[in-house]
Formats: C-alpha cells, sequence, structure tokens
C-alpha cells in the first residue's frame, strides 16, 4: 500500500508505523505456531511444516518496505487528488489524467 501511496504524489503518508509492535511475539502469547523463515528454502520449510500443523500458523517474512515489484500490464484506477499545494500531487494528477484518457472499457 506504501506503493500505492507513493505512486499517487504522498510520499507513503499513513503506511508506516511509528510504533514497532512484534506481530510474532504476539501471535505466540496466544498459542499460534510462528515460523521466522530468513531464505527461500526456510520458507519452504515452514510452509510444509505449517500444513502439518493442528493450530493456527503465522509465518513471518521479513521485507523491504520500500521494495517495489515489476510493473504489471494494466492500469489500477485510483483517482488522484485535483487539487493539492504539492507538486508530486499535481504531476501524479496529470499522470492520472494520461492514463485516465487512454482507458479502454470491456463491458
Amino acid at each position: 500500500i506504501g506503493a500505492l501511496s507513493r505512486s499517487l504524489g504522498t510520499e507513503g503518508f499513513g503506511t508506516e508505523m511509528t510504533v514497532s509492535v512484534d506481530l510474532a511475539a504476539n501471535a505466540e502469547s496466544l498459542g499460534a505456531r510462528v515460523f521466522r523463515p530468513q531464505t527461500l528454502d526456510d520458507l519452504r520449510a515452514a510452509l510444509k511444516a505449517a500444513k502439518a500443523e493442528t493450530r493456527t500458523v503465522v509465518i513471518v517474512v521479513t521485507t523491504d518496505r520500500l521494495e517495489g515489484v515489476p510493473g504489471y500490464e494494466s492500469w489500477w484506477d485510483v483517482p488522484v487528488s485535483e487539487v493539492s499545494e504539492a507538486p508530486s500531487v499535481r504531476a501524479a494528477r496529470a499522470e492520472y489524467e494520461q492514463a485516465r484518457a487512454a482507458e479502454r472499457r470491456f463491458l
């Protein structure tokens, strides 16, 4: 959601927690089995082990919140604010209007 916010010119506003919450520890305190894989092989092993569990399972994968995924071959119509003093929002709105003009309807 942070990447979406940045694409709208709002620099990730409201998408970063300022308080650190250990959700895995919380899940463990409630009786869940928690896996914390560090590698792809660890993740595969955790997924396999999770299938054998009879209780709630949480798999925690640490990620970089600023790391994005490659582009998509589609466009998600998420409106950008029409009025803003922020140059980044105005630029995002101009891009939005261009994409909107090229939008094709399938229904």
